[in-house]
């Protein structure tokens, strides 16, 4: 059996531009939206994933293809050992009881005219069948270990604060004790106590079941608290992947030392080099050949903005990948030049040995 419970290997995803939207496109640039662009990554078992990067990166939806709710355009998804990238009809509806996700808004994913009983018990009625008494048994078994007392099954998702809503959906995908969770932005509507609740029973969690999390979010301080690895993605590529504290203290790619350095500090004395980034972000509809980072880089060359870099390992950090075409040259700046507008800098010198470049 496969030491990776997920591995994703040049996965594509295009959505197709609505009639309206290409009415006002020319003929040349009736195209479909890139939203995720050849990515490949893995996800070991009873490991935590985070993946990070600016709205419209494509987080969510590398999330939800890797959970089967979307179809890839090409490459391939596996799921211990077995291809699951085109599974339809029954075996996919089987297949499913092994991922579950825990979506963004819980508002939105709980039915207010259901009880916690139906919410929790609803995967059971898909996968099984049983009986309304077995059904409220197990909902009411799982309720305490996400913190919800067993006397709450004839409620209704309002009766609930919004930590409490988050807890619902995370039980309604603990209930089938799935190997995979999905988590979109499980915080992003908590106040910060209510988060670090949340963060908390989610280790508690892992360590009682033992399964994997895909975690996509915004909130660094999240990942760092959670995650075993971070993957940063940037207009629907991976631009670095590695572990979550050698990534987030130690950056490599230019457009990961500008995301962090764009997180507020409260200590100005302790904020780090600041990475001027400028230009617009280009569109998902026609991405532009080379590093999709070219245009907003300051350390930008020509080689750039023709040849896409590879997702390759250097030799002094074999757990760090990178997709970038100067990143030994960057990291030797010192910090302090950076502060100001970062420089452009010249051409690696044809002496330099190169870095075997593998392919992510």
């Amino acid at each position: 059996m496969t030491e990776f419970l997920v591995e994703a290997t040049g996965v594509t995803k295009h959505f197709p531009l609505t009639q309206s939207l290409t009415e006002t496109l020319s003929r040349q640039e009736r195209r479909s939206i890139h939203a995720v662009d050849g990515v490949s990554l893995t996800i070991g078992r009873g490991e935590s994933l985070g993946l990070i990067g600016e709205s419209g990166s494509g987080k969510t939806t590398l999330g939800w293809l890797i959970a089967r709710l979307f179809e890839p355009t090409s490459g391939t998804i596996r799921f211990e050992g077995r291809d699951i990238s085109h599974l339809t009809g029954r075996e996919l509806r089987s297949w499913r009881r092994k991922v579950q996700v825990v979506f963004q808004d819980p508002v939105g994913s709980l039915d207010p005219r259901m009880r916690v009983w139906q919410i929790v018990g609803e995967p059971i009625l898909a996968q099984e069948k049983a009986t309304k008494s077995e059904i409220r048994a197990r909902v009411g078994e799982i309720l305490p270990s996400v913190g919800l007392p067993t006397g709450s099954l004839d409620l209704y998702p309002h009766e609930f604060s919004g930590g409490g809503r988050q807890r619902l959906a995370l039980a309604r995908a603990l209930i089938l004790r799935p190997k995979l969770i999905v988590l979109d932005e499980p915080t992003s509507a908590l106040d910060v106590a209510v988060q670090a609740q949340v963060l908390n029973r989610l280790v508690a969690l892992q360590e009682e079941f033992g399964f994997s999390y895909l975690l996509i979010t915004h909130n660094v301080a999240a990942v760092r608290y959670v995650a075993d690895r971070v993957a940063v993605m940037y207009l629907g590529k991976l631009a670095e992947v590695g572990p979550v504290r050698q990534v987030l203290e130690h950056p490599l790619h230019p457009y990961t030392k500008a995301l962090l350095a764009a997180l507020p500090v409260p200590e100005v004395r302790r904020r780090g080099a600041r990475y001027r980034v400028s230009g617009e972000v280009p569109t998902l509809i026609s991405p532009p050949p080379g590093c999709r980072f070219a245009g907003r880089c300051p350390f930008v060359i020509d080689r750039c903005r023709t040849e896409e870099p590879l997702l390759r390992v250097l030799l002094n950090l074999p757990d760090q990948w990178v997709a970038c075409h100067r990143v030994e040259e960057i990291g030797m700046i010192p910090p302090n030049e950076l502060i100001a507008e970062a420089p452009v800098l010249p051409e690696r010198p044809s002496t330099m040995p190169a870095t075997p470049s593998p392919e992510g």
